[in-house]
């Protein structure tokens, strides 16, 4: 499973599981800063941060951004924290 979050609330939402450690992490441009990524790779967590915004409500953003989650990590269930 691969862990998609687009906003800072899904994200704290889910930051329990995703300190464990077991599934890749992939967010949206303005979830966290720099120095919190850095805490969270230092924690050994897969996290990749998209270097722009995802806008929640709009569809081909979201669509685009799971095509290269695809990309990277191919036949694997995506858990997407909302679709406005």
């Amino acid at each position: 499973m691969i862990i998609f979050a687009v906003t800072k609330e899904g994200f704290q939402e889910l930051e329990p599981v995703i300190k464990t450690g077991k599934y890749p992490v992939w967010i949206g441009g303005n979830v966290l800063s720099e120095s919190e990524l850095d805490r969270y790779r230092e924690m050994d967590i897969n996290i990749t941060s998209f270097r722009y915004v995802i806008d929640p409500a709009n569809d081909e953003e979201l669509d685009d951004a799971l095509v290269t989650i695809e990309e990277h990590h191919p036949k694997e269930r995506v858990w997407l924290e909302c679709r406005l």
